[in-house]
């Protein structure tokens, strides 16, 4: 999937297995960052551009963490971050981890970074889908119920690449064989956001078998 999308920079979640997250950069020939999470799900990135920095913002009050990487784009830096927050369907009730990475990415306020991840959660407005047989919606997916998780990152001015580029489709990427949830973003920070150009899923066979989200990818 990721050779397909010929991906300059790439975030993986659960990628719980280090040595498996090492032979598929090798095999690609990408660089790697690894960072290591509060349980057992942790994150990887994946960078054709040589790796400037690695930093694991493992904040104690993470469900996971935080992972940054610079990179060098277009002759200046670009930071990148992937997040997995917890799931709002499990007791106990998460921690808010918004302001949390709120301020770990202020260092970078005014400067080109994007979020990425796993946010378990909806964004306001968003429409829901039908769920599979069996399954019944909770949290935020019932209907009128808030959803200030989103709410606050949109707030603090971080623009959502998918709604720009799609306003009007659905965007599901959860569960990958029947997707009735938009539980993955893309967040650019204004500077970046406009040089959005595009983002959308990977949607077909090759995805429900590569992860149980649909893959998501944006261009600038």
């Amino acid at each position: 999937m990721i050779a397909r999308q010929r991906s300059e920079a790439v975030a993986l979640l659960e990628a719980n297995s280090r040595a498996n997250a090492e032979e598929l950069a090798a095999r690609l020939g990408l660089a790697l960052a690894y960072g290591e999470g509060n349980c057992a799900a942790h994150i990887a990135c994946l960078s054709r551009a040589p790796i400037a920095s690695v930093e694991n913002h493992r904040h104690p009050a993470l469900a996971k963490t935080l992972l940054e990487i610079t990179i060098a784009w277009q002759d200046s830096p670009l930071h990148l971050f992937a997040a997995h927050l917890a799931s709002r369907h499990e007791p106990p009730e998460p921690v808010d981890e918004i302001p949390i990475l709120l301020d770990l990415m202020a260092p970078r306020t005014g400067r080109p970074h994007l979020l990425v991840g796993d946010f378990n959660a909806l964004r306001p407005g968003d429409p829901v889908g039908t769920p599979p047989p069996g399954v019944i919606p909770r949290g935020e997916a019932v209907a009128g119920a808030p959803r200030p998780v989103l709410g606050r990152l949109l707030g603090a001015g971080y623009v959502d690449c998918y709604r720009v580029r799609r306003p009007r489709a659905a965007g599901y990427t959860y569960p990958a064989a029947a997707p009735w949830l938009r539980l993955d973003y893309a967040f650019a920070d204004p500077t970046l956001a406009a040089r959005l150009t595009g983002c959308d899923r990977v949607a077909g066979a090759a995805a429900t078998r590569a992860s149980d989200h649909l893959p998501l990818w944006a261009t600038f």
